[in-house]
């Protein structure tokens, strides 16, 4: 018995009659692939290099010119890229040309549906050739139905280009208001209308205790009722608690060294997870201010080759800029308001991934 190869979610034509079934076909039949080159020997020019991270440089000759869909022939893998006019490629990406039976919009949306992973060719560091992808088979509806898709996917595409400038918008203008406040070029007033006190310098252990947790970084339970706080960006969940507060939990080292997590309860955690409580300022302010400059301190701390890491004296010496306190509610309350329009903007582009990612599971085979 042979199976209907129709998606979930179909397009019309203009008339309103149905399209015709998709067809099963190798890659290999409806484009060709061109290997990227080294570009190390062109010189400096407006044409974009492009690798699997995406853009690398410019220069002044073009491997290929017009619309191509490109995959990564060595490492990453998984990741297309859509290119149009000119451009070059190094020799770890493939570009897609001489299309038959298909257009490169479709063929971008119908890349970002293939699990690439799923044909690797090698146990180390992820690659594929071009006999692989060519015997990848899909599903291919004519060209009017590509069309039809591309077009309203391209919609979608559009609103979380538009949603993450935003997003990037929205956190440069904090990042600059930040300075400003910190500096003191932006100050905040009274409810009166006076002028608040001069700030004071203060070490950071003035105002607050800093301790360490006791435990291994392997202690979360997954079913645990309370918080656990490593040096991760995520937090996990452990069975017993160690600390009950409203606290910052700063991540000690790692990849994510200096990150900081703002939590009011119980939780337990890591031994490299320094844990400041007991504020005699502002908690949100002082996290704020820590976001700001904790990392500039790490820095400058860190010996050459080494991993950054925090000591004690890290932030227990650190000379922190403290405003009033009115003043520290005011500065804290204003940049979380602000924070709140970032988170957001940033649901709002996940929710449209994940509304994106629903429609190419009903719109493709």
């Amino acid at each position: 018995m042979s199976v209907s190869l129709q998606p979930k979610l179909r397009f019309k034509q203009d008339d309103g009659s149905d399209f015709s079934d998709w067809e099963e076909i190798f890659l290999g039949k409806i484009l060709d692939f061109g290997s990227g080159k080294d570009y190390k020997h062109l010189l400096n020019g407006d044409i974009p290099v492009y690798g699997t991270g995406g853009f690398m440089t410019s220069v002044n000759e073009f491997l290929y010119d017009g619309k191509s869909v490109c995959i990564g022939r060595k490492g990453t893998i998984n990741k297309p890229i859509f290119l149009t006019g000119k451009f070059w490629t190094v020799d770890t990406l493939f570009y897609t040309r001489n299309f038959k039976k298909c257009i490169p919009e479709f063929v971008y949306l119908l890349f970002q549906n293939i699990n690439w992973l799923k044909y690797n060719e090698a146990s180390g560091v992820p690659s594929l050739s071009k006999k692989t992808i060519s015997k990848i088979t899909i599903n291919l509806p004519e060209v009017i139905e590509q069309q039809k898709i591309a077009s309203f996917l391209s919609s979608v595409d559009k609103k979380i280009e538009l949603l993450t400038k935003k997003h990037e918008l929205l956190e440069k203008y904090k990042k600059g208001l930040m300075q400003k406040i910190f500096s003191q070029e932006m100050r905040f007033k009274q409810d009166d209308g006076s002028d608040f006190p001069d700030w004071e310098n203060k070490s950071l252990s003035s105002l607050c205790d800093i301790t360490t947790g006791k435990l291994d970084a392997n202690a979360m339970k997954d079913n645990g009722e309370y918080r656990f706080y490593t040096c991760a960006k995520d937090y996990y969940y452990i069975d017993n608690f160690a600390f009950d507060t409203e606290a910052l939990l700063i991540s000690g080292n790692g990849a994510n060294v200096g990150y900081i997590h703002y939590y009011k309860g119980k939780f337990n955690a890591y031994q490299r997870t320094y844990i400041l409580d007991k504020f005699s300022s502002n908690t949100i302010y002082t996290k704020y201010y820590l976001d700001r400059f904790l990392k500039n301190r790490i820095g400058i701390e860190a010996k050459a080759g080494n991993t950054p890491y925090i000591v004690m004296s890290t932030l227990s010496e650190m000379d922190i800029k403290v405003p009033e306190s009115k003043e520290q509610i005011k500065i804290a309350s204003f940049l979380s308001a602000l924070d709140k329009k970032i988170d957001l903007a940033k649901q709002q582009i996940e929710k449209t991934q994940t509304f994106k990612k629903g429609l190419l599971q009903q719109m493709f085979i």
